[in-house]
Parts: C-alpha cells; structure tokens; sequence
C-alpha cells in the first residue's frame, strides 16, 4: 500500500491549482483575444458600451510635447546667449590694448551674469522641489524677475510659494514678479 504524507498531498493540490490557474488564464486570454479589435493597444481602457479611449490623449500628448519643446528650446537659448556674452566680455577684459574702465566694467558685467545664472539655477531647483515640473526663470534689467512655470494652473498657494522663494533668493520685491503658467 502507498502512504501518501500530508506534504506530499499538499504539494500536488497546489501543483494542480496551477495547472487550472494557467488553463483557464490561457482559455481567458484566447476569447479576449477574439473581442479585441487590432487599432486597440495595451493600456487602453473599453468601457462597458464598447467605447475605447487611450490613456494618452493625442492632443495633451501634443500639447504636452510642444511646451517640453519651449522650456528646452527657452533653456538652450539662453544658455547659448550668454555663452556669446560671456566670450565677449572675456575678449574685452584679456585685450592687452583696452582701457582699464572698459577691463574693469567687462569683468563686472561678467560676475553679473554668473550670479544671476546661479540665483536662477538656485530658484528653478527650488521651485521644482515644490512638485513643479519645469520652470524658467529670467532676471530682467529692470530688477524684475520673470518665472515661467509648467503647470495647467496656479492655485494662489503655489503663487505664493513661488513668489517667496524668488524673493528670498533674488532679494527682488515681490511686486516685481512675474509668474506665468504653460501647459
């Protein structure tokens, strides 16, 4: 007579549980296979009435695209700009034959346009800490501080909080900031 021992039984009804697990999982996935038709892709959702909609809208996809363009195209831009100016005034300072007032102001202009490149670095890092996506910011000549934010809206909180952190890096007035939201 052959002892079956209770591991023994336990293993083979969980080996069974598989098979039928797997059986009916690939009887299941033919018959969906069937309803499905081809321009349907994996992650679109079919409601009840049939109608099928994607998860990425084509026209957000787009959108969302085009601004992704403009903050790196904004981005790149002014990077390349002040590449030219910093070359410039690099030019102007190290010229054996120029003024010392024209030396003395190119290399002020210069130290001008590190800082203001790093309390700009300093406040889009800060301000895409608070969950923003992407953002811009631009030091106008005015002392006015321009901040373009990736976002479909603002709510006065974020306003807020964006505000005070360009005040408090930049040591601008917050009446001249600027924020403005694309999406």
């Amino acid at each position: 007579m052959v002892v079956v021992k209770r591991k023994q039984i336990v293993a083979l009804s969980l080996f069974l549980m598989v098979l039928v697990a797997g059986y009916v999982q690939y009887n299941m996935k033919q018959s969906s296979v069937a309803v499905n038709s081809d321009d349907e892709k994996l992650g679109d959702t079919v409601y009840v009435d049939g109608v099928s909609t994607s998860l990425k809208d084509s026209s957000a996809q787009t959108a969302s695209k085009e601004v992704n363009d403009y903050f790196a195209q904004v981005k790149l831009e002014r990077d390349v700009s002040r590449s030219k100016d910093s070359d410039s005034l690099k030019a102007i300072s190290s010229d054996a034959s120029g003024n010392k007032e024209a030396k003395a102001q190119a290399q002020q202009k210069m130290l001008q346009i590190v800082n203001s490149t790093n309390k700009e670095n300093r406040i889009e890092a800060l301000i895409k800490d608070t969950g923003v996506n992407d953002v811009v910011t631009f030091f106008g000549d005015d002392g006015s501080v321009d901040v373009i934010v990736k976002a479909p809206s603002l709510t006065s909180a974020q306003v807020a909080k964006i505000s005070d952190i360009v005040s408090r890096q930049a040591n601008v007035p917050i009446s001249k900031i600027y924020i403005k939201n694309i999406f």
